[in-house]
Formats: C-alpha cells, structure tokens, sequence
C-alpha cells in the first residue's frame, strides 16, 4: 500500500478519536459563533434493538419553519465532522442533522489502535465496513427523519423540504437513501427515503460489484457532486480518483452537478483539518467553494430560489481556475461533456 494512502486513511480517522472525547459530554445547547444553536443529543430506536443513534442539530434563530438537511459522516467519522459545512448551511437557514452511525464511527478506534499503527488503523476501518455496520447505519436515516417528523423540532422543521448529504461512506448512505442499489442487501429498498427531495454527496464512490447504470437507474433525486484530483483513500475500489464521477454519469432523469478541485483530497470535505488547525495553503479557498456550491444547490432544490436555481447552470463558470465544474440539466441546455469512467463507455 502506497505511503500516501496510508497517511490518507490516518487524516481520516485518527482526528475523529480525538472529537470522540467531545462527544462523551452530555447533550445540551450552545450558541454558535453566527447565532445559530447548537444542539447534542441521541435517539433511541426501539425497534432496532435499542439502536442509538447520536446527532449534532444545528438550528438557526427565528420561529421557521425551515428546510432540514440530514448529514451522514464517513467511515471513522463522527457527528462533528463537515462542521465548517454544515454550519454554512445552517447559517443561510437550514436546520441541519448531523448523524453519528455507531459501527462505522469513531468508536472503531477505541479499541488500543496507537496513532502510529498504520496497519490497525487500516484494520479498525475496515471492521466498519461490513453488511451488518451498513445496514445500521443506513436505518438510521429513515429513522432520523421520523424522529424530527414527531413535532416537527417544535414545528420549525418543513417536512416538505428535506434534503441529504454524505461524505463517503456517508455519501453511500446518501445514495442509498435516494435509490442506489445494494447487491449485499437484498432488501435495500427499505432504506430508500422518498421524503428526500436533493442530495448531495462528498467523495462518493462507484457502485461496487454493480453495473452503475443499474445500480443508479432508481435515483431521481436532484444531486450536487464534489470530489478531488487527489481524492483517494486505501479503502477504494477506484483506479483513480476521478472514478468517483461514476454516480454524477449514471444517474439519469435528475438534474445532477459535479465539482472536481484541482488538488483537493478525501479529507478536504470531513473538514477534521479544520478541528485541528492544521490546514493545507489550498484548503482555505476550496473550503470557501465547497461552502458556496454547497448553499447555493440547497437554496435551489429545497427553497426554489430562482436566482440559485439559474446560478447552477453556470457552475463550469464559477469553477474555472480552481477545478472543473459540470452540469447535466435539461432546463440548463447541454450537457457539459466528461470523459467516461469504465463502466459508462
């Protein structure tokens, strides 16, 4: 295994033993620096066996009600990851969930793994990879939403405008909620989400043992894509990292949009760098992209901003000089061409 995947896997998962302390505390509120609260707390799924499912609530002031996006996290991640995105969105007026998935959590590296063990922590990632850990984990959004459904966080959630969003493993969980198949689980779509009306998946992979046409053709969700020129992890089944572009060029029948950042690796979209302060030079202004990209996709597809709504038509525009952008909009013309990954020739 290459010495830069190794250390990619680390930047993935060791920052997220560290959170993991945080998230001992009990739940309760704080306000944000932008006034937006700031909410820990956990369900309890009885109908799973007890299953707990912890979350972050971002809330924004004011009486609502307020779209919800639900947030899934990556392998070894845990409800504090994407904050610098997810407080973005919550600042422009969206109630967010950040979810944490126990199986495929930070909990994976409370067993002894030493920072400096590169092989068990390659060990620890994959025991979160299993049928029985993606199976949790995917529960758990059907099971969120009903939740919030409940009183509607005090009737200022609109459970008429929710939408998802992943990075990862997460973004697998993104896909699976808004219809990507799963070969392993042959009860998938039980996990498939109607309630979603816009995704949006960070690092998203190829399906895998799958035809990707067929395995996306159930997804007819609107979907943002962001991936990297250096977006790998040693977990991939990919060749290159713009094998990530599969699900953007198989998915048919909704507008899809694709962000590529020049240079912009698997951790750039976590934001654990961030937690740490140890921030690439390129990572301030791809923050600041994914940030803008990321607003402005929600303000279209789940509050129909007309003006949003017409700026994602000029995504190649915007992303010019920083990466490459693309469009597969019917109402935004023609098609912006990509070069097919194997699988779509």
């Amino acid at each position: 295994m290459k010495a830069s995947l190794l250390l990619a896997v680390i930047a993935a998962l060791l920052p997220a033993a560290i959170s993991s302390a945080a998230l001992a505390q009990p739940a309760g509120a704080a306000a944000s620096p932008a006034g937006v609260e700031v909410r820990l707390g956990e369900w309890t799924d009885a109908a799973r066996g007890g299953r707990v499912v912890p979350y972050k609530l971002y809330m924004p002031r004011g009486a609502g009600p307020f779209p919800v996006v639900i947030h899934s996290h990556g392998l070894g991640g845990s409800r504090e990851a994407s904050t610098y995105i997810l407080q973005a969105v919550a600042d422009a007026g969206f109630i967010v969930v950040a979810l944490q998935h126990a199986g495929s959590d930070s909990g994976l590296l409370m067993g002894g793994v030493r920072p400096g063990d590169e092989a068990g922590l390659v060990a620890a990632g994959r025991a979160g990879m299993t049928p029985e850990a993606a199976r949790a984990r995917y529960g758990d959004v059907p099971f969120a939403i009903d939740q919030i459904a409940r009183d509607r966080l005090g009737g200022r959630a609109d459970m008429s405008r929710i939408g998802m969003s992943g990075h990862s493993f997460g973004a697998l969980s993104t896909l699976t909620a808004v219809g990507q198949r799963i070969p392993l689980l042959p009860n998938d779509t039980s996990y498939m989400e109607p309630r979603i009306k816009a995704a949006i998946a960070y690092s998203p992979n190829k399906p895998r043992g799958d035809d990707p046409r067929a395995a996306l053709a159930r997804v007819k969700t609107p979907m943002l894509h962001f991936t990297g020129t250096e977006d790998a992890t040693p977990f991939d089944q990919e060749k290159t990292p713009f094998e990530r572009t599969t699900p953007f060029q198989a998915i048919q029948g909704a507008d899809q949009f694709l962000v590529i950042l020049d240079g912009a690796d698997h951790a750039l979209f976590g934001g654990r760098r961030v937690q740490l302060g140890r921030l690439k030079p390129i990572d301030p202004p791809q923050m600041e992209i994914v940030k803008a990209e990321t607003v402005r996709f929600w303000k279209a597809y789940l509050r129909g901003d007309a003006a949003a709504l017409k700026e994602t038509c000029d995504l190649p525009k915007r992303i010019a000089g920083a990466g490459t952008g693309y469009v597969k909009a019917a109402r935004c013309g023609p098609a912006t061409p990509i070069a097919p990954v194997e699988g779509l020739r």
